[in-house]
């Protein structure tokens, strides 16, 4: 891959709840990396801002209503085939319980564990950064 190919824009939700875990799904239907579990959310659409395209992503997802997001760090993760440029965002206010929406599952980890599951590979700066921030009373 060049350097001037345009990279895929994906913007990743981190659900935390009371018990100090965070909100995963697995990859099973996908062809890449189906043995991998994720963070909810997914690519940017042309003309949606970054917060609109993880609360539509996490309505379609998970079936929330996500209120107030506190945007992180942006990562930049090279796959073989493809570049990422990666928008999370801690969801600190949502509405509705959340649900495996599209034939995945989902699953909780508590943060201290995040880092002994299989994840995306472009993904482990997230998690190093939320086991810092944990470690840190920052989360």
């Amino acid at each position: 891959m060049s350097k001037q190919a345009k990279l895929s824009q994906v913007v990743i939700g981190i659900l935390k709840n009371t018990n100090n875990e965070v909100l995963l799904s697995t990859r099973h239907y996908k062809t890449d990396f189906s043995d991998c579990l994720e963070f909810p959310g997914g690519k940017k659409e042309p003309n949606e801002s970054n917060a609109m395209a993880l609360k539509r992503e996490l309505k379609e997802e998970l079936g929330i209503n996500i209120k107030e997001i506190l945007p992180v760090e942006k990562f930049i993760y090279q796959y073989d085939t493809l570049g990422v440029e990666l928008y999370p965002f801690k969801i600190n206010s949502y509405s509705g319980d959340p649900v495996a929406n599209e034939k995945e599952e989902i699953i909780w980890v508590n943060i201290e564990d995040l880092d002994k599951v299989k994840i995306l590979p472009g993904s482990k700066p997230i998690v190093q950064s939320l086991i810092r921030d944990f470690n840190t009373d920052r989360f």
